[in-house]
Parts: C-alpha cells; structure tokens; sequence
C-alpha cells in the first residue's frame, strides 16, 4: 500500500474544504487505506482513504470506530462534496 499516495489524496481534499497544515496520517487495519487528519486540530475531522482512494469524510462527533465500520460498510463521501456540491447519488457521509 502507498501511504504516501492515499494521504495525498486526503491532503487534496482537506485544503479544498481550507483545512491547511501538517496532517496525521494512520494506516487502517487490515491494509485498508489510511486515516488522515489535521494535526493539533481538534474537531475538524479526518479522512479515510481506500486503497481505491474511495474516501469517507468522518466528523470529529463521529470518532474513529464508528467512521471505521461506516467506510467498512461502503459508505463513501463523493468528490463534488469537497467542493461544496451536493451529490444525491452518494451515501451519507455520516453513519
């Protein structure tokens, strides 16, 4: 797995949604992708990362294991939502 790859990914996407700065960057079990999140930043989220680099975004209220079994559900949080769009085809990106 490149871990680098998949937390550029997340990187991408965080500054998208004005989130700059060092980044934290764990790798998930069982060699699904990685947990990228603002470093020294609390309440702003993370960011897991498929190997696919399919992504769910994870809410700070929502905390790691619950964001864990929601990407491991398939539950993903699409592009455009980075952006500010909306897309009514894709899954809630909370659990």
């Amino acid at each position: 797995m490149d871990v680098d790859r998949l937390a550029r990914v997340a990187a991408t996407l965080f500054r998208r949604i004005g989130t700059d700065g060092e980044l934290g960057v764990r790798e998930l079990p069982d060699g699904l992708g990685v947990c990228v999140w603002p470093a020294g930043v609390r309440g702003s989220g993370s960011i897991l990362v498929g190997i696919d680099e399919s992504v769910l975004f994870v809410g700070s209220a929502t905390g790691f294991d619950a964001g864990l079994a929601a990407f491991r559900q398939g539950r993903r949080t699409s592009a455009g939502q980075f952006r500010g769009e909306r897309d009514e085809r894709a899954a809630p990106d909370t659990p």
